[in-house]
């Protein structure tokens, strides 16, 4: 199984420091080869499974660069029971806290994926904040946007 498909997701680089407001932000992550992957080919020859891995991203929010750092666990659907090719749960930190989201995913990690998804702070200015998130790309590399409510 191919559970690159995973990898690139992690943008859950998500955040960054001083929060005090609704703040829009983008980010550039890059994701590490999966550390643990569960699966393989269902009986029609398609992947399925699971993979978990980490990664780093750099945030732009209110003119500053914040580096932050992630894990993902994600799994692929079932063909017959699916909106999205896969789930996402992801954790993620930087200097100013802590923050959780979950996402829905489509494509495949190898020609191109897109992902949507809901951030949840979890401690320091993201506390009890939410916001939404999104990205795109392929491979190791992803890119997107997203926003926190105050």
């Amino acid at each position: 199984m191919k559970t690159y498909v995973f990898g690139t997701l992690a943008l859950v680089l998500l955040t960054s420091a001083s929060i005090v407001s609704a703040q829009s932000f983008t980010y550039v992550s890059t994701s590490n080869a999966p550390t643990t992957t569960v699966g393989g080919a269902g009986p029609d020859g398609r992947p399925f499974g699971a993979a978990a891995w980490s990664g780093t991203s750099e945030l732009m929010m209110d003119g500053k660069k914040v580096m932050s750092n992630f894990t993902c666990v994600a799994m692929t659907q079932p063909n017959n029971a699916k909106v999205f090719d896969q789930h996402m749960m992801c954790n993620g930190s930087d200097s100013g806290g802590t923050w959780t989201s979950a996402w829905g995913c489509s494509g495949v990690q190898a020609t191109g994926m897109s992902c949507w998804g809901q951030l949840q702070g979890l401690t320091g200015g993201y506390a009890k904040r939410i916001g939404v998130i999104s990205g795109s790309g392929k491979g190791p590399m992803q890119t997107g946007s997203g926003h926190w409510n105050p």
